[in-house]
């Protein structure tokens, strides 16, 4: 455990020096820092206790600082940078070249990175609710996941987004603008790392309960 929470602490150093170096329209601040530390941390030791010493593990943890710089970068400026999905998907596309155990897991994978770019894609050109770089995280992520959960993660973000726009008319009495979507992008991404299907069958439990 004591080896997680320093690598933990490690990607969270990283990322927090990474942030203000792609990004200079953002100011340091405390409270993004602390943002990045107590995300990073907390939820590498959740994976850990999740997933153990497994190639999942190490996918995930890897793809933590990523998705919340490009989160973070996106939150305040509504702009993801190139660096950052590349790096992403080398950086993920090594793991699984050392990880890599047979050619099913081989064609999982590269579905899942194909269908992560082809549907927001088809998506982004139809109702224009999407920018390139969120084309560029749906793939990134979803080569992270893999095929089984590419279709839940993209489904599972809209969702989180239109809870937020209900928030902003309902509560907030806002008018929808043009929001960021790699928070909720990222947040569907982490939520399915720690709970894989559970919170789906949670929510059909639900359902099935109240009628």
């Amino acid at each position: 455990m004591i080896y997680i929470i320093g690598i933990s602490i490690i990607l969270a150093y990283l990322a927090d020096k990474c942030l203000y170096k792609i990004c200079k329209e953002i100011i340091r601040t405390k409270y993004i820092t602390l943002f990045i530390y107590v995300s990073i941390i907390l939820t590498t030791v959740i994976i850990y206790y999740k997933y153990q010493s497994t190639s999942d593990l190490i996918k995930y943890i890897s793809l933590l600082p990523f998705i919340i710089i490009i989160s973070i970068i996106d939150y305040k400026t509504t702009y993801i940078y190139d660096i950052t999905l590349v790096s992403g998907i080398i950086v993920q596309g090594a793991i699984f070249l050392i990880t890599i155990t047979s050619k099913e897991e081989l064609i999982n994978y590269i579905i899942a990175l194909l269908i992560g770019l082809m549907i927001p894609f088809v998506l982004a050109k139809t109702t224009k609710g999407l920018g390139e770089g969120d084309i560029g995280l749906f793939g990134l992520c979803c080569f992270a996941l893999g095929y089984n959960y590419s279709f839940y993660l993209i489904i599972l973000s809209f969702i989180l987004a239109s809870i937020y726009c209900m928030y902003l008319i309902f509560i907030k009495k806002g008018k929808i603008r043009k929001i960021p979507f790699a928070p909720f992008i990222s947040l569907a991404t982490i939520m399915i790392m720690l709970t894989k299907y559970d919170l789906l069958n949670f929510y059909f439990y639900s359902i099935d309960r109240l009628f």
